[in-house]
């Protein structure tokens, strides 16, 4: 074979090369918020995707049950970048449940994939399942914690429109499962709602709920450990003061509660009792003093001062894990009880069980106790 023929064959064979294309076929099995009259539409940097313009790009076909499929064909080395959408960017697929806007799926294609996705639902639906307006502060850093975390503040219905006067505010934790339905427990405290059907009708007063989500370390953050001092530590020393310096607050601690159910109740009680400089109210619902690590009960039995001129309430359901926290939640109650310069509301709910539905039907009588209309 001569240097020629040699050299046409090598440039034929790159050429090959260069010609070869792979298939990418997308699969999204759509949440059930999905309406049924909208289309699955990706949109992304090539040209069947509409370069990113998304009327341009053509939607995914439906195969049933809610599942959409496409397959593509690009050259084999490709870069793609692309989001699912029911047709515009206020319509991206959502795979968490904090609302944040999902980075592009991206990948270099080699050979033949297939990419399966499962949005748990759409920003659109997400934004409107929300009564009032929220506000999101994402990946919330702290210098005591481990885990960065999302907080999203709610604001009363006349906050816009008030704009000299200053509010209350409530610290919420277990954020992520107080306002909408797409959290991983698939059920919420409805927060939202009752919070502005309780102020529109003048039966309390208006204030900010601050959440903050959860993360992987709940069970030792929300807990009378090393832990769960950084945790508040976080809330009072750099939570706060953010809170303060971008919403109109009122600051001082007679303005200030704090929220949980389960651990997140037991955090709570831990936020008015070390920090009683800081926090005035707490509800605690189903709060998990049976499985406290720092022994509180043990703390109030020999010194409740640190609670004077407190209001607290906290109940207790009877039934899953709540059968199991009835007990040492009525011991709090007999302890706190004894002293009558704390202000003490105790409830228990026999039928009720250890989750948020529960919680959010009786979530008016801590609103109503705490944040009485003056």
């Amino acid at each position: 074979m001569n240097k020629i023929t040699l050299l046409f064959l090598l440039f034929g064979l790159s050429l090959a090369a260069f010609a070869q294309e792979s298939k990418l076929t997308i699969r999204v099995n759509a949440p059930p918020t999905t309406p049924a009259q909208d289309s699955v539409i990706p949109i992304g940097n090539q040209g069947i995707w509409g370069f990113w313009i998304y009327p341009k790009s053509k939607a995914l076909k439906s195969i049933g049950n809610n599942v959409w499929e496409g397959t593509y064909s690009f050259p084999t080395n490709t870069d793609l970048e692309f989001k699912i959408t029911r047709g515009s960017y206020f319509e991206e697929a959502l795979y968490n449940s904090n609302g944040q806007s999902a980075k592009p799926v991206t990948l270099k294609i080699t050979k033949d994939t297939t990419i399966i996705l499962n949005p748990t639902n759409w920003n659109d639906i997400y934004q409107r399942s929300i009564v009032g307006t929220v506000r999101y502060h994402h990946n919330f850093a702290s210098t005591y914690l481990r885990s960065i975390r999302n907080v999203v503040v709610w604001l009363p219905p006349n906050y816009a429109s008030n704009p000299n006067k200053k509010y209350p505010v409530l610290y919420a934790n277990d954020g992520q499962n107080l306002f909408d339905h797409t959290n991983l427990s698939g059920s919420e405290w409805r927060m939202d709602e009752i919070a502005d059907s309780l102020m529109r009708k003048g039966e309390i007063e208006e204030f900010i709920i601050v959440g903050i989500a959860n993360t992987k370390d709940r069970w030792i953050e929300y807990n009378g450990t090393p832990e769960g001092d950084n945790y508040l530590k976080f809330i009072v020393t750099e939570l706060k003061p953010f809170i303060d310096k971008n919403y109109r607050t009122k600051t001082d601690r007679s303005n200030t509660g704090i929220i949980g159910s389960s651990m997140g109740g037991l955090i709570s009680f831990y936020a008015i009792y070390n920090y009683p400089e800081v926090f005035s109210k707490a509800a605690c619902l189903s709060s998990g003093f049976y499985f406290d690590d720092g022994h509180l009960i043990q703390k109030i039995k020999s010194d409740l001062k640190p609670l004077h001129n407190s209001m607290i309430y906290f109940d207790c359901g009877g039934k899953d894990l709540d059968y199991d926290f009835l007990t040492s939640n009525q011991q709090v109650k007999e302890l706190l009880e004894k002293d009558k310069q704390i202000s003490v509301l105790y409830k228990e709910f026999p039928e009720d069980p250890h989750n948020e539905v529960a919680w959010s039907k009786r979530l008016d009588i801590p609103f109503k106790f705490l944040f009485q209309k003056k």
